[in-house]
C-alpha cells in the first residue's frame, strides 16, 4: 500500500503529452507537491464526462467514512461495497507520482525505499477512484483513493501491495470504459528503486527522495 508520495514542483523533462502538459500547468498553483499523506490535498486527473478534455482537480486523499475518516487505498480485487459506486459511475482518476515510498524491516529499524519512474520518464501514474465531498463532513473538497494490487517486480521484496500503475495508452480506457478491470493487475510499468532517508523525519524540509549512502555491494 502507498501512504506517502511526491508529485514534485515541475516535470523533469519536456513533454508534449497532453496529460503531462495539463499537470505541468496545475503544478504552478499546487499547494502541496512533496510528502503527500492521507488527508492532504493532491492533484488528480479526470475526464469529467465522455469525450471531455483532460481536467486537473485538487482533491483530499482518503475517502471519508464513519468508521475511518481517510481511506487512502482501495484493493483492486475488492471493488464492491464502498467502492462500487465510484467504479460503476466512472468516477476514476489518475494520480501522478514522481516518487512513492515504502518501508520494510522490523519496528524501530525500518528501511525506507523510494520508487520512481525510469530515467527519462517524468511520472508514474497510479489508478484511483474519487467521489464528491460527503455532505456530512466538515470539508468541501472531493476525495480520492489509490487503487492497489499485489506487489510485483522490485516492489515485492519491500511490500506485498503496490499502486496500480498504468501506461499512457491505457488512460482513456481506464477512465471511460464501463469495466476496465483487466488493466488493474498487469505488470506493464517499469520502476526504479533505491534506499533513501526516511522522508517522515524531514517534515517540512522534505523536497524529494534523498538517496542513502551505502557501502559497495549493499545497495
Amino acid at each position: 500500500m502507498c501512504n506517502l508520495y511526491d508529485i514534485g514542483r515541475a516535470l523533469r523533462h519536456r513533454s508534449r503529452d497532453d496529460w503531462e502538459e495539463a499537470l505541468s500547468r496545475a503544478l504552478k498553483d499546487s499547494r502541496k507537491a512533496f510528502g503527500i499523506r492521507k488527508t492532504d490535498p493532491g492533484l488528480v486527473l479526470i475526464l469529467p464526462r465522455e469525450n471531455a478534455s483532460i481536467q486537473v482537480e485538487t482533491m483530499r486523499w482518503g475517502f471519508a467514512r464513519d468508521f475511518n475518516p481517510a481511506i487512502n487505498n482501495a484493493r483492486s480485487d475488492k471493488l464492491g461495497g464502498m467502492w462500487s459506486n465510484a467504479w460503476e459511475h466512472r468516477q476514476r482518476c489518475l494520480i501522478p507520482l514522481a516518487t512513492f515510498y515504502e518501508w520494510t524491516g522490523p519496528p524501530g529499524s525500518k528501511q525506507t525505499y523510494a520508487f520512481e519512474p525510469d530515467p527519462g520518464v517524468n511520472l508514474l501514474w497510479a489508478a484511483g477512484l474519487w467521489e464528491p465531498a460527503p455532505s456530512s463532513s466538515s470539508f468541501t473538497m472531493p476525495t480520492f483513493s489509490m487503487l492497489t494490487t499485489a506487489a510485483k517486480g522490485v516492489i515485492a521484496p519491500v511490500h506485498d501491495r503496490m499502486p496500480v500503475l498504468l501506461q499512457p495508452q491505457d488512460f482513456d480506457e481506464f477512465l471511460s470504459a464501463p469495466d476496465p478491470g483487466h488493466l488493474l493487475d498487469r505488470e506493464n510499468v517499469s520502476v526504479t528503486h533505491f534506499r533513501c532517508e526516511n522522508p517522515l523525519k524531514q517534515n517540512s524540509r522534505h523536497e524529494g527522495a534523498v538517496r542513502q549512502t551505502m557501502l559497495p555491494g549493499f545497495d
